[in-house]
């Protein structure tokens, strides 16, 4: 399964429409199916097109307790989930996810979470869990890359997410994320935020430029 994976489960559908008022999902979801290593993460409801399921990832809404969790009907080998910092720490809370969610090939877990510590607890939970993978998506800004540069990984895999930076932002990072250990990036705005204002087929070779940009650092 890939470690590439472009991100429209975003909540405000606003951010996806061209000028026009067009949905530019669908075309980067054609993108994605004709764009070999490149998995897709969508909104466990919004279904993932030509994208074959193991390219599918469903992206779950974040939630502030193992109570808000709605398990979906599964329809893709890999699921999301945002959680938030609790009292009794990331590891814990992750634990309980993970229980609900056994199954799937791959369950990326995205902590918003500044408690020291928390990112070698979540590392060391791959033996613990039910589930065929456990991968971190980890926020690269300053303070997330200082968080992972002193954690202990132990080799745990992980990815990027951009947590809202723009392109040249998040592509003057990628060496330095490369570096640090990262198998990939799990990346939304960051890609095509901006291409909005832009036509079709303007906007299609600025995301597909992107997407080879980040495979070429990764290489």
């Amino acid at each position: 399964m890939t470690n590439f994976w472009l991100a429209i489960d975003h909540a405000d559908d606003a951010l996806f429409r061209a000028p026009d008022s067009a949905d530019i999902r669908p075309e980067l979801l054609d993108l994605v199916a004709d764009t070999p290593g490149w998995g897709i993460v969508v909104r466990p409801t919004q279904g993932h097109g030509g994208v074959r399921r193991g390219l599918a990832c469903a992206g779950l809404p974040d939630i502030d307790t193992v109570e808000d969790l709605v398990v979906p009907e599964r329809s893709t080998d890999a699921v999301k989930v945002g959680f938030d910092d609790h009292q009794g720490g990331c590891a814990s809370t992750a634990l309980a996810i993970l229980d609900r969610l056994p199954g799937y090939e791959r369950v990326f877990l995205e902590p918003y979470c500044t408690t020291p510590g928390c990112l070698d607890d979540l590392a060391a939970l791959g033996a613990r869990s039910r589930c065929g993978g456990i991968v971190l998506k980890l926020k690269v800004s300053d303070e997330g890359l200082a968080a992972i540069e002193s954690a202990e990984f132990g080799g745990a895999p992980w990815v990027a997410r951009s947590d809202g930076m723009g392109w040249d932002d998040f592509s003057d990072r990628l060496p330095r994320i490369r570096a640090l250990g990262a198998g990939g990036v799990m990346v939304g705005r960051a890609v095509w935020g901006d291409t909005g204002e832009a036509g079709q087929d303007v906007r299609l070779k600025t995301v597909r430029e992107r997407m080879h940009t980040i495979e070429r650092i990764f290489g």
